[in-house]
């Protein structure tokens, strides 16, 4: 496949992959209201859970499906091997994971998952946790999609987060509107500014998609 149809290809898979945030809203409007005859407008924290596990299925299966497809019509991703990532790059990625932190502490005044973890039964912060864990799993996706797509436009490979801009481009923009109380400047800074580490952590941890994981999630969840 020509180069200059493959990285709009790589790039349509990163924009598909944000379009599962906006499943949330069929579930919302679809399936919790019209099915499920839940009041959106006033949830109880156990219908809100409910829609945690409601959105870790949808995502699940989405995220399993674009895979599926990218493997089978791009042999992408593929199984990397391992490499020794240098101390350099140990540094840069903890960096950007200390920032992330300080955004987070900013936003929460305490570790986040502590914060998350008031005025919750176990169940709904299970479920809160899984709910953030596939999210983490999206955004890593993007990253690593949009990254590919803009390396094989430019045929090789950058040191530039590209991935992270995308995703700064999508999910972080996303979050200026994204809880529907009006434009949250701060939410969609600080996610803007979260993708970009994020990308690049990716790119520092050698692509290592366990690596790079664990770090976003930690800079996320923790």
């Amino acid at each position: 496949m020509d180069n200059n149809v493959k990285w709009r290809k790589y790039l349509g898979l990163s924009l598909l992959l944000f379009a599962a945030f906006l499943l949330e809203y069929f579930a919302l409007f679809v399936i919790e209201m019209l099915i499920m005859r839940m009041n959106i407008w006033d949830y109880t924290a156990s219908q809100r859970s409910v829609h945690h596990l409601i959105m870790v299925i949808i995502w699940t299966l989405y995220l399993c499906f674009i895979i599926f497809y990218s493997r089978k019509h791009y042999d992408f991703p593929q199984k990397k091997e391992k490499t020794n990532i240098s101390t350099k790059n140990w540094v840069v990625a903890a960096s950007c994971l200390i920032f992330c932190k300080i955004m987070t502490f900013i936003d929460w005044h305490t570790l986040k998952i502590i914060g998350e973890l008031q005025g919750k039964s176990v169940f709904q912060f299970i479920l809160q946790y899984l709910y953030y864990i596939v999210e983490v799993g999206i955004v890593l996706l993007i990253i690593i999609y949009g990254q590919k797509a803009f390396d094989v436009r430019r045929n090789r490979e950058s040191d530039f987060p590209f991935g992270g801009i995308v995703l700064a481009a999508t999910w972080g923009i996303f979050h200026f509107v994204s809880r529907g109380v009006g434009i949250e400047v701060w939410n969609g800074i600080s996610c803007a500014i979260f993708s970009i580490l994020g990308g690049i952590m990716y790119l520092r941890l050698d692509k290592d998609f366990l690596y790079s994981y664990i770090f976003i999630a930690i800079g996320y969840l923790l």
